[in-house]
């Protein structure tokens, strides 16, 4: 089905119209967005199913399961492990079909729909699914392609501003179990609205896509659009991840609810995090020890943090206390140089292990699988080999071109930190990133041993001030299995090459009768030579006729 104004777009199971004139925003590159977004919903919905049932009542269950024959036949099996089993084998969520206490699901800015769309016709346990959108154009794009993927009896659409929309629901009864904030730029200005529209145990899905701002090109925009500073860090992609959960989190906590990361990924061109948001007076004093600010030597590079606030056990107790700082001097102990301070960050987990195994089960054994499958495999394996306690990295090549030494292989440099006792890990953000509890002056040394017969003895910039100094550790280079990660024993795919020409963010979605950007720019290529060419063809035509003359 396509004309010269409508063209005709299949994405997982959904199939949508739009104008190749770019009434609707709709961005292919972000399949990768929409597959994971899909592939995380379906499991929080099996998971929110599944407390439904229990709070009905297991005794309930477990009555009308015993009429069944399933009893007979699992004779010798442990009654309890069978009952249990058996509800979730009944429990199996289908796409499409309305659930009475399933989630209630908002797309804030939903555009053409899409993503709506899959939700409906991929994921199952839905109670209700509002598409929204502030423009007339959209919201009639959506209900095209509702109706077009007959889905009409589960997603309703919304012409309306998102936060007042979100701020409508705030009532305990009438609140969203899910969310989902993909604007276009920053979040910000619907999070407010979000954490306060949001049920207990409810899942916020967010996107941001103002990278540069996040990772440290413009600290003062950064500042007052997160309420951080961001440090010029090779690890920008992690940070610019932590500022958005410290920012989430700092709305949660005005309200005496926190948030719980279970997905935080960076991937091309934004960031995507999943977050539970639950309320807890007691849980919201403890994001004070999960807060930190960051020093950054302006020379090598170290990074050194501050934790706002302590706590400890004492009597079964939990007693907060003040951190003393700063955790380092004027100038670095490593370099000399002097420090860069940024934050606040989020310190805790970006993920939770326990969520991300069943994810990447789900997606490995899925009957159908998803466009982006290997890619998600990659990514997920990736984040669950992560150290989920030590937050940033740092990356090889950015060290090695500090000391002015030939960049080891990173089998190597992580063999060196296996075998020293200390753990390490890759992240899913960036190649050559190694993420580590070894500390810096471990690193340095281990850079020392590397450059042994080139050493200066004279301290006079970065490179000689870390080399010349004393090695406090002794480096073994033989190499450990410990160093390999699955990911890269398997091939998965883990950072994906550009997946099409001019791929990344788009422009706004926008009304308008002229050509789309790839005709504009074969249009005008050869633009200036053409006109070069006519001007001189015109200087010749006067010239032979100033000659008759």
């Amino acid at each position: 089905m396509e004309t010269s104004n409508i063209k005709q777009v299949k994405e997982g199971k959904a199939e949508i119209l739009y104008k190749t004139s770019r009434d609707v925003f709709y961005n292919p590159v972000q399949e990768f967005n929409r597959d994971l977004s899909v592939s995380v919903l379906k499991l929080f919905n099996y998971n929110w199913m599944k407390k439904v049932e229990e709070k009905k009542g297991k005794q309930k269950s477990e009555e009308n399961l015993r009429k069944d024959s399933i009893v007979d036949e699992h004779q010798g099996s442990d009654l309890e492990d069978v009952l249990i089993q058996t509800r979730i084998e009944r429990k199996a969520l289908q796409p499409g079909k309305i659930y009475e206490d399933g989630v209630a699901l908002l797309e804030a800015l939903a555009a053409s729909g899409l993503r709506s769309i899959r939700y409906a016709k991929e994921a199952g346990g839905f109670r209700s699914i509002i598409a929204n959108d502030l423009s007339r154009a959209a919201v009639e794009s959506m209900k095209t392609n509702i109706e077009y993927n007959e889905v009409s009896h589960l997603i309703s659409t919304s012409e309306n501003d998102a936060t007042a929309l979100m701020y409508q629901r705030r009532r305990r009864a009438d609140r969203f179990n899910a969310i989902d904030l993909d604007p276009y730029g920053s979040p910000t200005p619907f999070l407010d609205a979000a954490i306060q529209s949001i049920s207990d145990g409810g899942l916020l899905l967010v996107t941001a896509t103002d990278m540069a701002v996040l990772c440290g090109n413009s600290q003062e925009t950064c500042f007052y659009k997160y309420g951080s500073l961001p440090l010029r860090t090779k690890a920008c992609h992690e940070m610019a991840l932590r500022i958005l959960l410290q920012h989430v989190q700092s709305f949660a906590t005005r309200y005496g609810r926190y948030i719980r990361p279970i997905l935080s990924v960076s991937v091309d061109f934004y960031i995507r995090i999943f977050v539970q948001v639950f309320s807890g007076n007691r849980e919201c004093k403890r994001t004070a020890s999960e807060t930190a600010m960051g020093f950054l030597c302006t020379g090598c590079e170290t990074q050194s943090f501050q934790y706002l606030n302590t706590v400890s056990i004492e009597n079964n107790n939990e007693k907060f206390g003040r951190t003393t700082g700063p955790p380092v001097s004027s100038s670095c102990k490593h370099c000399g140089s002097s420090h860069h301070i940024g934050g606040p960050f989020y310190m805790g987990p970006l993920h939770d292990q326990s969520f991300l195994r069943d994810l990447l089960n789900n997606i490995k054994t899925d009957p159908e699988p998803l466009g982006t499958v290997k890619r998600l495999e990659g990514v997920l394996t990736m984040a669950m080999e992560e150290l989920s306690d030590v937050p940033f990295y740092y990356l090889l090549d950015q060290m090695s071109s500090k000391v002015k030494v030939t960049m080891p292989t990173a089998k190597q440099f992580r063999s060196a930190i296996c075998n020293a006792g200390y753990r390490v890990s890759m992240s899913h953000c960036a190649q050559n990133s190694i993420k580590t509890d070894a500390p810096p002056s471990f690193l340095w040394d281990i850079f020392r041993e590397l450059a042994k017969d080139i050493r200066n003895k004279i301290p006079n910039n970065v490179a000689d001030a870390i080399l010349s100094k004393p090695m406090e550790h002794t480096i073994d280079f033989t190499e450990n299995k410990l160093a390999i990660p699955e990911s890269q024993l398997k091939k998965l795919v883990r950072f994906q090459e550009n997946p099409e020409r001019n791929w990344g963010p788009k422009h706004r979605a926008k009304i308008s009768l002229q050509a789309s950007e790839e005709e504009k720019r074969i249009r005008n290529q050869g633009k200036k030579k053409r006109k070069m060419t006519n001007d001189s063809d015109a200087t010749v035509v006067d010239d032979s006729e100033n000659m008759k003359d």
